[in-house]
């Protein structure tokens, strides 16, 4: 896997995170036990610091970067869909953040918070624990279900599974 030092800083990433071998980890980044980090992702810790808390899901595509002087915290058990971009964010545990999402400068997604997939969530907002936002600009359309926070704790457990099944039988055949 692509992992690079810039400016000093080396990413520091848990032995049992799994970090697919397509992925990209450059400068300033933390990466917290079981996370799942796919194909494609980039993590670009080159101006500010980037965290990521304890079964975090970082899907195919999924983009995090950091202004200067910025910083991101993706807290325990958060998925971000696939595609999803990220930009000086700080999400609290158990969270969503549906696939092809954007989520601008000093966005706040509070714990069982839901991003539906395609909304753009504009700078500063701060996403309600246990609700959902969609849509460009992206608003509050409901408060989350029991039904969806259960779900949410399903595929964190899921992925956490899927790290020790990648790292123990994934090989590259060609």
């Amino acid at each position: 896997m692509p992992v690079y030092e810039l400016n000093g800083k080396t990413p520091r990433i848990a032995a049992s995170a799994f970090i697919h071998p397509e992925a990209v980890i450059i400068g300033d980044v933390e990466i917290g036990d079981k996370c799942f980090i796919a194909p494609g992702a980039v993590i670009r810790g080159d101006l500010g610091p980037i965290t990521l808390g304890e079964g975090v899901s970082f899907q195919d595509n999924a983009v995090i970067h950091v202004d200067l002087g910025g910083e991101v915290v993706i807290e325990k058990d958060v998925i971000v869909g696939h595609g999803a971009l990220l930009h000086d964010v700080h999400i609290f545990p158990r969270a969503i953040i549906g696939m092809g999402s954007v989520l601008m400068f000093k966005v706040i997604c509070e714990e069982d918070s839901f991003v539906a997939a395609g909304s753009v969530v504009m700078q500063g907002m701060r996403v309600p624990a246990g609700t959902i936002v969609g849509g460009n600009p992206a608003k509050i359309i409901k408060k989350a279900s029991e039904k969806n926070i259960r779900e949410t704790a399903e595929g964190a457990s899921l992925y956490k599974d899927l790290v020790v099944r990648y790292q123990g039988t994934m090989k590259r055949i060609s």
